[in-house]
């Protein structure tokens, strides 16, 4: 039993009718509306005050924001017939983009696109009030329909019984497929499974050659999905050679959507089971924290990390380890485990990117690229917690200036910082 609020996401497929197809477009069009146009405006008192100093400088807040939806509404009365919450919860955005804009940790906010963007959603949230038959919340279930504010009902394909209090629901359109996010909180987990025997303190290594490097030796690959990208590119490159908009676009945007929709499964599918099978064998987890949006920017290899996916991976693992009541640790994003001897300590400040083996200048080790890494972000994340250290414990020469050693587990001591 996990004593600790949880803030937990079912994503459940439905098939609108017409008529709620057609609301869910609307409200889709007014969402995007009202952004674009917060966003017009923030930019237009930006470009005031930095060009003429008219005015302060404006924080974008909730204050702002709904200054600006009430005079949308006065302007353009289409707007009022929209879902409010789900106006409120895009200005929202807006908002919580400029925060990360403003501390530097994102790009300036950008304008939307339905048209060009693959992904379309809305966010509604759940309000209580009070009926003759006591509270009720706007998005609740009634039998298998759930219920949504001025949606009304939507029968989805699996009903999920979910026992916490539920906060909003994000409806999402996605490669020509509806899905309802439903986002709740619970107090407490009880897992479906208990796991027995011994468990493993592990190090894991990530990278395009060798997908999951365990400090073990054990090399996980990662998914083939050569014929599903062929399909994928053969439907992209027919598509482009077609009319936009015509009869056999559409078909093959519909076959296009199909693959992809199937890459996306069977992707989910692999990172599911094997962040299962390692929270189940593996005790203590430690990773890296890398630097992904960093990496995406050097060309060469954004496609690759792009499909490859390490930060969906990373955080199903977070959150099973959460879940089991393991022990998950990510290391500092700068500690040096490719380039560390696993061995005695040293850095090879020398060592390139392709250079899968390489030998330690100071002790001579052979030392394979992945496991080394994998090695030391293990010592480094059992360091940082204070748990237990691997330490050399005696070593024999076996010739031309090469040693075999010997190590053993020693818990660590804080105050004297050695085992």
């Amino acid at each position: 039993m996990v004593d600790k609020t949880f803030i937990l996401t079912d994503k459940i497929e439905f098939v609108p009718d017409e008529d709620l197809e057609g609301e869910l477009n609307f409200n889709l069009r007014a969402t995007g509306y009202v952004f674009n146009k917060t966003l017009e405006y923030s930019i237009y008192r930006e470009n005031l005050v930095k060009e003429f100093g008219i005015g302060k400088t404006c924080k974008i807040n909730r204050n702002y924001t709904q200054k600006i939806v009430r005079n949308l509404k006065k302007q353009k009365p289409f707007l009022k017939k929209a879902e409010s919450t789900c106006i409120q919860a895009s200005t929202d955005r807006l908002i919580k983009a400029y925060d990360g804009y403003y501390d530097g940790r994102t790009g300036h906010p950008k304008f939307k696109s339905l048209k060009k963007n693959p992904v379309k959603s809305i966010t509604l949230r759940n309000n209580e009030y009070e009926t003759k038959n006591g509270i009720k919340g706007s998005i609740r279930w009634e039998d298998n329909k759930l219920h949504l504010n001025k949606l009304g009902y939507i029968e989805v394909k699996h009903k999920r019984d979910i026992d916490g209090k539920i906060k909003e629901a994000t409806i999402l359109k996605e490669n020509g497929k509806w899905f309802v996010c439903i986002t709740y909180e619970v107090e407490k987990i009880q897992p479906r499974d208990t796991f027995s025997g011994p468990s493993l303190y592990v190090g894991i290594d990530v990278g395009l050659t060798d997908f999951l490097t365990f400090s073990n030796g054990k090399v996980i690959h990662k998914p083939d999905l050569k014929k599903i990208n062929r399909r994928i590119q053969y439907y992209q490159q027919k598509l482009a050679r077609q009319k936009e908009g015509g009869s056999n676009w559409k078909k093959t945007l519909k076959k296009l959507h199909k693959w992809i929709n199937k890459k996306n499964n069977v992707v989910n599918d692999y990172y599911h089971k094997i962040s299962y099978n390692i929270v189940k064998h593996c005790e203590f987890i430690a990773m890296e924290t890398l630097n992904i949006r960093g990496m995406i920017r050097a060309r060469s290899l954004s496609r690759s990390i792009h499909e490859i996916g390490w930060g969906k991976l990373i955080e199903m693992i977070r959150y099973k380890s959460e879940w089991y009541g393991r022990e998950f640790v990510q290391i500092d994003r700068w500690f040096p485990s490719s380039k560390r001897c696993n061995v005695c300590g040293e850095i090879n400040h020398g060592l390139g990117r392709d250079e899968r083996e390489w030998e330690c200048p100071r002790c001579h080790s052979i030392l394979q690229r992945d496991v080394n890494a994998a090695k030391n972000i293990l010592d480094e994340a059992l360091r940082a917690t204070g748990s237990m250290v691997l330490c050399l414990v005696d070593f024999i020469p076996i010739g031309q200036g090469k040693f075999e050693y010997y190590y053993e587990w020693k818990g660590f001591d804080k105050t004297i910082g050695m085992a």
